[in-house]
């Protein structure tokens, strides 16, 4: 689906939870956010990104599935320096538009494509930094919030939160380290979408999800690591990459 097709859809949804958007003119010379949307008592600046299939990824399996072979793969559901580039992009356009945060400021990813559970996992992961953890004191792996480089992270200041949408599923995700989110916790959108949220300051009472809550660069893991066990009083954690594996065959055409 393309922007043009998908933006009336965002706009009728909105509308059905009090929402009202109007589409921002463009400028020239630069690029505008999609809509300024107003409710009864707060105001958004929402920027939209579609993203499908990668054409290179699909041409190399198209390769080995014509070739009569089983298409295997271990999809890491990670961060990803690509998905993080879209997302940059968008909270640029947000900075740009609204510089002084009048409004609160939403990304709206939409995943299509073969794929677009896992596309919208990897997009997750790009927005909280998720991390797998395991500790030897606990029976279950964990979920850790917040562990590794991550958009909300970094965009802290100026990123408020994150629509996903896939096929007819939607969740908004909070940015819980945005110095606004109480709030945003307490605004229109958030209100509406009450009944689909990612919040990790609900997840972390409800479900004991880990939050790493701390200022220390992400790429020092093993302080990271540190801070955590001291926070929630664990001798031991580790890490625990996670990921999708999936297998395909194409059918040959029944030609009778």
């Amino acid at each position: 689906m393309k922007e043009n097709e998908f933006k009336p859809l965002a706009k009728n949804f909105l509308s059905g939870i009090g929402l009202t958007a109007h589409d921002i003119p463009p400028k020239e010379g630069c690029k505008t956010p999609d809509f300024d949307v107003e409710g009864k008592s707060s105001r958004y600046t929402i920027e939209l990104k579609i993203k499908s299939d990668d054409p290179e990824e699909i041409k190399h399996d198209l390769e080995i599935l014509s070739q009569g072979k089983i298409l295997n793969k271990s999809t890491s559901v990670t961060p990803r320096n690509r998905l993080y580039a879209i997302i940059k992009e968008g909270v640029q356009q947000m900075e740009e538009h609204d510089p002084e945060n009048k409004t609160y400021h939403v990304l709206w990813i939409h995943s299509a494509g073969q794929d677009p559970d896992l596309l919208r996992m990897r997009f997750h992961a790009t927005l909280f930094g998720n991390q797998h953890l395991i500790s030897a004191e606990k029976k279950c792996g964990m979920t850790c919030y917040f562990f590794n480089e991550s958009v909300f992270y970094t965009h802290r200041t100026s990123l408020d939160g994150a629509i996903l949408t896939y096929n007819d599923q939607l969740q908004l995700c909070v940015n819980t380290l945005s110095p606004r989110k109480n709030d945003f916790q307490q605004s229109d959108l958030y209100m509406g979408l009450s009944h689909c949220l990612c919040d990790p300051d609900i997840l972390q009472k409800e479900e004991g999800v880990m939050i790493a809550d701390c200022d220390i660069d992400r790429q020092k893991e093993s302080e990271v690591i540190k801070y955590l066990k001291d926070k929630y009083s664990l001798g031991h954690l580790q890490t625990v990459d996670m990921k999708q594996y999936s297998g395909m065959i194409a059918v040959p055409k029944d030609n009778n």
